[in-house]
Order: C-alpha cells, then sequence, then structure tokens
C-alpha cells in the first residue's frame, strides 16, 4: 500500500517540478511557441496555391397543406454534405465540367451559414456553401456551378415535385374553365343584343349573365391563390441557388490549421526544452 502511495506522491512531484520547470524558463516555451507559428505560416505556403470556387445555396423548406413548415432531411445541412461529397455527385459534376473524377475527389466541402433569419430550427434560417478547390480556375468554377445544380436537384423531394405538379395542373383546369366562361359571356352578351326576347326571357338571359359573371371572378380567384402555391412551391420549397461561383486564388494549405498545429507542437517542443533544462540544471 505505502508502494502505491510513494508512486502517486512521487508523480505529483515530478508534474509539479516540471509546472514549475516551465514557469521558471518560460521564455524556452514562449521561444518554441513563436518557432511553432512560424514554421506552421511557412509550411502553409509550402503547399502552392490553387483555386477555390464557391456556391451558396439556400435549403428548400417544405410545407403542408395548411401552411405549416415540414422538415425534411433533404434540405438538413448534413444531407446537403452526403450529396455533394458523394462518388455519385462527384461522378455526375466531374461529366458536367469535363475532369476527371480524381481532381473532385477531397477537394469538396460544405459549410452551414446561419443568415440570423427565423428559429434555429427552420431550414430557411440556414445558406450552405459548397466550395470545390483545383488547379484552374475555370474548372473549379464549373465544378462548383454543376455541383449546386446536383444538389438542388436531389434535395427536391417527391412531395415538393408532386405538388408543384398537382398546383400547375388547377391553373390549367381553371383556364380552360375561364375560357369556355367568357366564350358563355360572350354568346349570352349577343344573344342579349341582336335576339328579340320577350320581357321575361330578357331577364332570365340577365341573371344567367350575372351568374357567369360570377363564376369567372371565382375561377380568377383560384387561379390567383394557386398561383401564389405555385410560386412558393418553386422559390422556397425547392433549394435555391442564390450566388453563383466565382474562383479566388489561395493556398493548397489552410494556414490558419498549419499555424494552429505549429503553434501546439512549438508550445510542447518548448515545454519539453524547458523541464530537460531544468533536470540538467539539478543535475549539475
Amino acid at each position: 500500500m505505502s508502494a502505491v502511495t510513494d508512486a502517486g506522491a512521487e508523480r505529483e512531484i515530478d508534474l509539479g517540478r516540471w509546472k514549475q520547470a516551465a514557469a521558471e524558463r518560460w521564455w524556452l516555451v514562449a521561444a518554441g511557441l513563436v518557432a511553432g507559428v512560424i514554421v506552421g505560416a511557412v509550411y502553409s505556403l509550402s503547399g502552392g496555391s490553387v483555386w477555390q470556387a464557391s456556391v451558396l445555396i439556400a435549403p428548400g423548406q417544405a410545407f403542408s397543406p395548411n401552411g405549416s413548415p415540414v422538415l425534411v432531411y433533404q434540405s438538413s445541412p448534413r444531407n446537403i454534405n452526403d450529396i455533394a461529397t458523394s462518388e455519385s455527385a462527384l461522378e455526375r459534376v466531374a461529366r458536367k465540367a469535363h475532369l476527371p473524377v480524381s481532381d473532385l475527389r477531397g477537394h469538396v466541402s460544405t459549410q452551414s451559414l446561419s443568415t440570423g433569419l427565423g428559429s434555429s430550427a427552420s431550414r430557411g434560417s440556414n445558406l450552405i456553401r459548397i466550395t470545390v478547390r483545383l488547379h484552374k480556375p475555370k474548372r473549379a468554377e464549373d465544378a462548383a456551378n454543376a455541383l449546386g445544380q446536383v444538389v438542388i436537384a436531389d434535395t427536391t423531394s417527391q412531395y415538393v415535385r408532386s405538388s408543384i405538379r398537382t398546383y400547375q395542373s388547377k391553373i390549367a383546369s381553371y383556364t380552360r374553365q375561364l375560357a369556355s366562361n367568357s366564350r358563355l359571356i360572350d354568346q349570352y352578351n349577343k344573344t342579349l343584343t341582336t335576339a328579340q326576347l320577350a320581357p321575361f326571357d330578357k331577364l332570365i338571359l340577365v341573371n344567367q349573365v350575372d351568374n357567369t359573371l360570377l363564376r369567372q371572378g371565382n375561377l380568377n380567384d383560384k387561379i390567383s391563390a394557386t398561383q401564389q402555391q405555385l410560386t412558393l412551391a418553386q422559390n422556397v420549397e425547392i433549394t435555391q441557388l442564390v450566388s453563383g461561383a466565382a474562383a479566388t486564388k489561395t493556398t493548397a494549405r489552410s494556414r490558419r490549421n498549419s499555424i494552429l498545429v505549429g503553434a501546439l507542437i512549438g508550445l510542447i517542443v518548448g515545454a519539453i526544452a524547458a523541464i530537460v533544462a531544468d533536470a540538467r540544471a539539478h543535475r549539475s
């Protein structure tokens, strides 16, 4: 039992001695940190330059028939990332952009951006940036734009597609009924102006015209309401391309990550140097 206690006490003493050594020789730790930052920055520049192009998309927000939001997985940031980096999407993009699919693997990333609008649960409160990094600017732009279109197609649910077809069918039906109704009104008016009608028959025909005009107004209202629903589905429920790709030159390696990793390694090396220097000082 005493052996275990002694070992624990010895470890505590060693840790305390190491902390004291790092504090007393802080300039070694600071020098290691600074050296690590410098090495990390230099390393980030050693990878050469590439071109990155990004598209910004707004995920679609589906709505139920009563107007309440419907949360669907297709429009979630996680699914969009899965689609954008999937082998199937990369193959389709490679064909559209006329480049080898191997150039795209590992060079596509997504980032979720909060617009600050709506609740955190709302898909409409997020924008997604899809970025492609390649060695030629035109290829990066073409690939990013093609990838945006692939994501838009793959995130449009069958529910939304079916709703759009239903609205379009309703508008076409109402339009045909409106055209037939207009022809009927023209016939009634022609009869009223040309035919010799008895007063009672004329009264009946005028009443028919009024009813037909009322139906015409109802059809126009239905067309207007359905057109609004169709516009909502096409511009909100379907993922939208907010901005197209424009290539910019950047370093092949992330400068921020390289500096952070270099700083951490330099800090560790500096602390080890301080501990070793302290141990040698105690021996001499």
